[in-house]
């Protein structure tokens, strides 16, 4: 019995002190989350805003991906950063907005980007502000601004990791005498040379990366709306859902028209859209018939459940991309 209860006490003390070890601390606002993402989280009211870029240290030769989203409670009203706002030394290589998604009694929106660094060394990813107006019944209906800490990402060089590490290298052996081979110093001339040229072509080398990097620009908003409709074909979603389809395929012209006009499309009805454009004269009026009929019959499918035909999906694809120009890129091409 005595040996019994000494056991007994014994358990409990590991159970007391398990329970005892301190929790993780979250990681610091603004610097690398994990061995590979530099994050920064902040919140104001009922909006929180996260931008992260992964990863955190990169190669000349990779693509980092920087993904902006904001997390904020219905009723609020968001207004995006502009497109490629803040990126610092990076060119915008790819971009994709998914469709926003509801989590309980909030909205979450992402903007993904793929980056280019243009040089090697520290480069920052600036402070990045979003706008929204506290529209609930219980707001201020103030608007207000909400700002990110600014991200810095190591970008090497395509050589650093391949370069050998002092720190493998043995102890000195001691000297050992070697009968003089002739023509020593004709072997010793001919590695130094080598040498020399192989500094001179990674020299060209890296110049020519730069004014490559250099005249490299950032994708056109037609040209992002291209590649959106380009994976929107291949994905062959009209097949499988074709009310998603059109919920994608307006989300490509709306998004084109944000980026080119600076209204905020993507989150307007239709009918609010039509009406701020009447009074404007951002499109000629040809192009805002063709228009209203696009997004009434796109309409018709994401909300009265019309089932339609498939050349109907095709003259809809079709005029998505006479609207957004994307004929005229072609014929160009």
């Amino acid at each position: 019995m005595r040996l019994a209860g000494l056991v007994i006490l014994a358990i409990a003390a590991a159970v007391v002190c398990g329970c005892a070890q301190p929790a993780d601390k979250p990681a610091a606002e603004g610097q690398a989350e994990g061995p590979g993402v530099a994050r920064s989280e902040v919140e104001r009211g009922p909006v929180r805003v996260t931008v992260s870029v992964e990863p955190a240290k990169a190669r000349l030769s990779d693509e980092p991906t920087l993904t902006l989203s904001i997390d904020y409670q219905q009723g609020v009203t968001i207004r995006k950063p502009p497109f490629g706002e803040s990126l610092g030394d990076f060119v915008v290589r790819d971009f994709r907005e998914p469709l926003p998604r509801i989590q309980g009694d909030r909205e979450i929106l992402q903007q993904i980007y793929k980056l280019e660094p243009t040089r090697t060394g520290k480069l920052s990813i600036w402070p990045i502000s979003v706008t929204f107006t506290d529209t609930r019944p219980d707001g201020d209906g103030r608007e207000h601004t909400i700002e990110t800490e600014g991200l810095t990402v190591e970008v090497a060089s395509v050589l650093d990791s391949e370069l050998p590490s002092l720190a493998g290298l043995k102890p000195a052996a001691g000297p050992v005498e070697l009968p003089e081979a002739p023509g020593t110093g004709a072997w010793w001339l001919a590695g130094v040379l080598a040498l020399a040229a192989g500094g001179a072509g990674l020299a060209w080398w890296l110049r020519r990366r730069r004014r490559h990097a250099a005249t490299v620009k950032p994708l056109s908003p037609r040209e992002l709306a291209y590649l959106e409709l380009e994976r929107l074909l291949e994905s062959r979603l009209a097949e499988e859902d074709v009310k998603l389809f059109y919920v994608e395929l307006t989300g490509v012209v709306r998004r084109y028209i944000e980026r080119t006009t600076g209204i905020h499309a993507p989150e307007q009805t239709t009918e609010e859209f039509l009406r701020e454009i009447s009074h404007t004269d951002t499109f000629p009026a040809d192009e805002t018939r063709r228009l209203r009929l696009f997004l009434e019959a796109a309409d018709l499918v994401k909300f009265a459940a019309h089932q339609p035909r498939p050349e109907d999906v095709e003259e809809s694809f079709q005029r998505a991309k006479v609207f957004i120009g994307l004929e005229r890129m072609e014929a160009a091409a």
